[in-house]
Parts: structure tokens; C-alpha cells; sequence
């Protein structure tokens, strides 16, 4: 029987977009299908660090920017429309290209939008069947133009998160009403999960806290100088995870902090697992990959990103993280707090294999 052949493409719009495809690519190939991978820059160093031995091909990302603070946001986004609308063409026509000579049984897109085959079964991966903008109207007019395009190219939905009341993220993957084609409910993707250790360390942490850094520019560096100045004030050691596996250069040491640019798999658990507290940007596939490792959570959304902000008020308000807006943070103050806040369980079901070959069947694979 002939091999089936699978080509997967994340959005480069935050690394979290590439580390969840490492679950489903890790489970794919168990299975015994051949996957291909398209993608490039920083997503494509840490997949292919996950997968040497996988097929790369090289397929260019958005490059959207985001502004130096939240009031500029939606203006930036709305004059990069026409530059996202040119990718979404752009790689629809290279996959149209791609696939007569590869031939490809499924498409998998995490996140693009041209990423399908009208002869080919295609799935698109989303937390975000209900988009959060400022106005109900548009939100709900987003939602519309959303579905319609899932029915008008896309064989399935798939969904990394709980179906239900014990979900992660709220009405943005539950909401209640829900596309017309089929919707398949993953549960979580966290490939850091399979290398946490299941012994109790009762060690001191090394460190105060571990800063995992990530996302479009500025913002990303704005949040880096943030802990790093900050940090280091605090006279106590602690760790930057910078986000940045394309930027080998961007690494730091101060007689109490580091600045790493990148690290894989076991060694960010291993950082995880070494340090009291985490402060993220609270981006969806950070929060999934974190639940195993059980640490005190500090969220600071990236400024006027509305999907990072209800996420981090639906955490709090659930007992689940510690929030602050970026405008307002103080590492001290947030430290603190995180250190007297009744932290709640989170739950989490984990992404299997034999869910992912049940679901596969629907698709004729």
C-alpha cells in the first residue's frame, strides 16, 4: 500500500503556530504517513530541529508588524490588509503549483487562510472560530466571512482545545454557534508535555523567573528590554527566553540574568522546571504547552491584541494566572502577587494519535 502523504503549513504570525504542529507531525508520522513541511524562517529552525529527517519546503510568511502600543494597533493591522490579502493569494497559488507535482492526499493548515486544495481534502487548524474585535457587528461579521470561507474550501476544522464548559478558550473556540463543516475538538497541544519529568524536584528553583518572550516586532523586543531592565534590578537570579531562534546574536548574560535566543524542547522544560515563577505574553499555544509543568502563571498580553487579552481576563478570572497590562507592570509588584494568588487547576486533556486516526478516516485517509 502506498504511503500517504501529508503537507502541513504553520502561520508565522508567533512561534506558537509551528510548536503545536510538533503533536500532530510526531503523531502523523507514527502513524506511518509522510509529512511535508512548509514554512520558513524561525518557525522552520525550530521544526526542523524537532524533525531532521522530514521534507522542508520553503514557503515565505505574512511578516506582519505589530505597533509600539495598543491605540496604534488596529490602524496598523488594517494598512497591512492589502499585504496579508497578497500572501493568502500568494500561497494558495504556490500550493496549487507545488501540488502537481507532489501530490498530496491531505493539506493541513494551521492558520492560513490560502493554504487549501480546491481536488484536495484540506483542513484548517484554529482556536479562533469567534475573532474578538472592539465592536459586537464587526466580531460578529468576522465570524460570518470566517465560515463562509471554511465551507467554501476546507473539508474540516480542527479545534486545539476542549469541547465544552472545561475549555481553555472560552468563546473563542466554544462558541456557540459553530461552523457548517465538520469540527473535530483536539484537545491540547503540548509537546512539551512528553519530556516532563514525573518526580517531584524539591530543590530550590534556581531561578526567580523565567521570562518567555515571543511574537511579532516591536512588541517582542519592547517586552524583552521590559524584563531584562527590570530583572536585573531585582538582584536574584533569573532567565529571558527571547523567542528568536533566527537571531543566534540576541543572547545577554548580567551578573544575575541571561538572554537565551532559542531553546528546544527539553531544555526549555528543563528552564521551566528550574525556575519559581513564568511570565509569558499568554499567547494561546504558550498556555496549552505550560499546563503539564504546573508553575505559577504571569500574563501580559501584547498590547491591543484582543485575542491575548480576553484569554489572559478569562485565566484570571478562572484562578488560573496572575495578569498585568503592559502599560502597568511592574515585575516586583507582579512577582509578589503572583506569590500570595491562590492559583486553581487547570484541566487538560491531552491531543492523542488514535484520535487524530479516527478523525483522519473522516477524510478518507
Amino acid at each position: 500500500m502506498q504511503q500517504k502523504k501529508v503537507l502541513i503549513a504553520p502561520l508565522d504570525w508567533g512561534l506558537g503556530h509551528a510548536t503545536r504542529c510538533i503533536p500532530i507531525i510526531t503523531a502523523l508520522l507514527e502513524l506511518g504517513y509522510h509529512v511535508t513541511v512548509a514554512t520558513d524562517g524561525p518557525h522552520a529552525i525550530i521544526l526542523r530541529e524537532a524533525f531532521p529527517n522530514v521534507t522542508f519546503l520553503r514557503l515565505k510568511g505574512y511578516g506582519i508588524r505589530y505597533s509600539k502600543n495598543a491605540t496604534g494597533f488596529a490602524i496598523k493591522m488594517l494598512v497591512q490588509i492589502p499585504r496579508i490579502l497578497y500572501n493568502i493569494l500568494r500561497e494558495f497559488w504556490w500550493l496549487r503549483t507545488t501540488n502537481r507535482q507532489a501530490h498530496f492526499d491531505l493539506i493541513i493548515s494551521d492558520n492560513r487562510l490560502g493554504f487549501f486544495h480546491l481536488k484536495t481534502p484540506s483542513v484548517f487548524i484554529t482556536h479562533q472560530l469567534n475573532l474578538q474585535t472592539p465592536f459586537s457587528w464587526s466580531t460578529n461579521f468576522l465570524q460570518w466571512v470566517q465560515y463562509t470561507w471554511f465551507k467554501l474550501f476546507y473539508t474540516m476544522v480542527w479545534v486545539p482545545d476542549m469541547e465544552g464548559d472545561q475549555n481553555l478558550s472560552g468563546i473563542l473556540g466554544n462558541p456557540i454557534r459553530k461552523p457548517s463543516v465538520p469540527v473535530w475538538y483536539m484537545n491540547c497541544l503540548s509537546r512539551l508535555k512528553a519530556y516532563a519529568t514525573s518526580q517531584t524536584n524539591e530543590k530550590q528553583p534556581a531561578h526567580l523567573f523565567l521570562g518567555i518572550v515571543s511574537g511579532p516586532e516591536p512588541q517582542r523586543s519592547i517586552f524583552q528590554e521590559i524584563l531584562w531592565a527590570e530583572g536585573n534590578q531585582l538582584h536574584q537570579p533569573f532567565k529571558l527566553i527571547a523567542g528568536t531562534a533566527d537571531l543566534a546574536s540576541n543572547k545577554a548574560v548580567s551578573e544575575f540574568g541571561s538572554i537565551e535566543p532559542h531553546l528546544g524542547g527539553p531544555d526549555l522544560v528543563k528552564a521551566i522546571e528550574n525556575t519559581k515563577f513564568i511570565i509569558s505574553r499568554g499567547g494561546y499555544t504558550s498556555l496549552m504547552e505550560l499546563i503539564p509543568l504546573n508553575k505559577p502563571l504571569i500574563l501580559v498580553p501584547t498590547p491591543g491584541q484582543t485575542e491575548q487579552e480576553y484569554l489572559a481576563k478569562r485565566w484570571q478570572e478562572k484562578g488560573w494566572a496572575v495578569v498585568y497590562d503592559q502599560t502597568q507592570f511592574n515585575l516586583e509588584t507582579a512577582l509578589k502577587a503572583a506569590a500570595n494568588f491562590k492559583y486553581q487547576p487547570i484541566p487538560f486533556i491531552p491531543f492523542t494519535k488514535e484520535a487524530l486516526e479516527a478523525t483522519l478516516k473522516q477524510v478518507n485517509l
